[in-house]
């Protein structure tokens, strides 16, 4: 049997698990991280601009150290997309009428210069570790990074950090394949109906009157209007686990948000896909249910208001968008499939009220009961990854790859994810293929964990923004696989201080 994500509680430093694994066909530790968002930097008063996530300098040195002492110099250390922020910039540049055109080349590497001038002390901890023993760097690009598919991009990049050639890469090919094909990693934000995707992902370049651009996803585009504005004034709106948290806190800090902005990609993208793991654990797994799409779609575009439970400021949000019409999308645009698991998240929220005795925040969509109705929501997630993962393997061996994966790695999310097996319960594959989310490798923090945090310092809700990062746990999501003779394994740590040190540990607890 498989075992993925173990929890080592009583192994505190990776050296045991390399000495566990001495014979193992695959002696090298792979390690991945995510999201750290390297961005803007220091206002000229020497204070951190509110755009900035990466305050982190200090504790990513010791990280990479301690990873490369218990690690023996024997690590490959995949940076796993949005290493660097540059969707967010200092100068009102890459703007055009054409919505979906972003930088040209020129402008991302000046932006990029930026973030490197900013962050030039973890570039200099990343070639002190790619430099150490046998150790070696990939870096993959993200939705907030793409533009290192930019030629020039890539060089300064690789200037910057100063390694030999063979010991940091950046793919062009936007993943990362171990050697012996068993583990694939990739960022994420081309799975599923993702707002952050590109239409011809690995090159996200779009070309107008003879001008090569980076193509603008829709993601970017609320980033701009949305994060950016509200980020000057509250720094921790996008280090809330969650994109909607964060609008959500938004919306209770201002009384209204007053954005002229369709959400409705937003919406739909987060109630087919952040919903998923929150749920999961509500309902159980059982066979799924058809719900009645027919009567659904007759009803109209408020199934997307009526799907946010009524007590979540945003559902009087997406009301007032769906009144003036600026909401952004359609009922006509989703599939059945589609509808078929918001309908699934629905079922799961009533199934969650209903056990807690709770009045219900939600109704079940038409033709279905809660037993049924809860359990398909299991099913809708797998048959979504179960998709991309099939597509994922028969790209792969399109290009020469024989061997299918059995450690499918992403991030994007920063919802850390120990385990998930999208076939466990197929009957129609023997593949097993385990799906890992890193998490973001910055100070974020969950709804329940910001929750506990107001109480402890009796912070109101409208006030919850006027925290900064530093007030958020200092601890770090790693997703470490051990050297291994078969299958590889991959095991969820945490970088995290407790009484002023720093170490790995199970939990951010």
């Amino acid at each position: 049997m498989i075992t993925h994500a173990r929890r080592l509680c009583c192994i505190p430093a990776l050296l045991a698990i390399v000495a566990s694994a001495v014979t193992a066909q695959n002696p090298r530790i792979t390690v991945f991280i995510s999201d750290t968002h390297f961005g803007v930097g220091k206002t000229p008063d020497g204070k951190w601009h509110p755009y900035e996530d990466a305050r982190w300098a200090t504790e990513f040195k010791l990280f990479l150290e301690q990873l490369n002492r218990e690690g023996n110099g024997q690590i490959d250390l995949i940076l796993n997309g949005d290493t660097f922020e540059l969707w967010q910039s200092l100068q009102n540049d890459c703007i055009y009428p054409d919505e979906n055109l972003s930088c040209t080349e020129g402008q991302a590497l000046t932006r990029l210069k930026t973030v490197i001038a900013a962050h030039q002390a973890e570039l200099d901890s990343i070639r002190a570790f790619a430099v150490s023993g046998d150790n070696r760097v990939f870096i993959i690009p993200g939705n907030h990074d793409a533009s290192l598919r930019f030629p020039a991009l890539t060089a300064e990049v690789l200037r910057a950090i100063a390694a030999p050639a063979d010991r940091v890469k950046i793919p062009t090919d936007g993943y990362w394949l171990s050697a012996d094909a068993l583990i694939y990693a990739e960022h994420g934000h081309q799975i599923g109906k993702d707002p952050n995707q590109f239409s011809k992902w690995p090159t996200p370049f779009v070309d107008s009157n003879g001008v090569t651009y980076m193509q603008r996803p829709w993601g970017e585009q609320f980033v701009q209007k949305f994060y950016n504005s509200y980020e000057m004034k509250y720094p921790i709106i996008d280090n809330i686990q969650g994109e909607l948290t964060g609008v959500r806190y938004g919306y209770k800090a201002e009384g209204t948000i007053g954005l002229a902005i369709a959400l409705g990609r937003l919406v739909v993208s987060t109630l087919l896909q952040s919903s998923w793991t929150q749920n999961g654990a509500v309902v159980g797994a059982q066979n799924g249910v058809k719900w009645d799409t027919v009567a659904i779609r007759k009803a109209g575009d408020r199934f997307f208001a009526d799907s946010i439970p009524k007590d979540d400021p945003l559902r009087t949000l997406v009301e007032k968008s769906l009144n003036d019409g600026s909401f952004g999308a359609k009922l006509s645009d989703l599939t059945d499939k589609e509808i078929q698991s918001i309908c699934d998240v629905r079922a799961a929220i009533v199934a969650e009220d209903t056990r807690n005795r709770k009045p219900l925040r939600v109704e079940l969509c038409p033709k279905a009961t809660l037993g049924a109705g809860a359990s398909a929501l299991t099913s809708s997630r797998d048959s979504i990854y179960q998709q991309y993962l099939i597509d994922t393997f028969t790209r792969l061996r399109a290009l020469g790859s024989t061997r299918p994966f059995s450690l499918f790695i992403f991030s994007h999310t920063h919802l850390a994810e120990a385990s998930y097996s999208p076939f466990a319960r197929s009957t129609s594959s023997s593949w097993r293929p385990i799906v890992v989310n890193t998490g973001a490798w910055q100070r974020t923090i969950s709804e329940q964990q910001l929750e506990k945090l107001m109480r402890d310092r009796g912070v109101k809700e409208k006030d919850v923004l006027k925290l900064q990062p530093e007030d958020l746990p200092p601890c770090y999501p790693v997703i470490i696989v051990a050297p291994y003779s078969s299958t590889p394994q991959s095991l969820l740590r945490y970088w995290r201080q407790a009484g002023g040190n720093w170490s790995f540990a199970d939990t951010c607890n």
